[in-house]
């Protein structure tokens, strides 16, 4: 029952990433799905990968991504289209 709960809830916020235009909201949604696939990694008992995805995914790449919208903002790109 947890394991089609947690996928139901990555599959949702998997496409609210791709369907987002504020960059933000989509990067939030980004680490939401990673989390989630982190909880299943670990229902699946791959606790190795799980601990070594949630290092890269929701750590650096959540980090990463959030300085590069940074970044044009500074070149003047906006986050929302109207």
């Amino acid at each position: 029952m947890m394991i089609e709960l947690f996928l139901v809830l990555f599959l949702i916020s998997s496409l609210l990433v791709v369907l987002e235009k504020r960059l933000i909201r989509a990067l939030v949604f980004l680490a939401l799905a990673s989390v989630f696939l982190i909880l299943l990694l670990y229902l699946y008992r791959a606790t190795d990968v799980a601990l070594a995805f949630s290092i890269v995914s929701t750590g650096a790449t959540t980090v990463l991504f959030l300085a590069i919208i940074k970044k044009l903002e500074r070149f003047g790109y906006e986050r929302e289209y109207h």
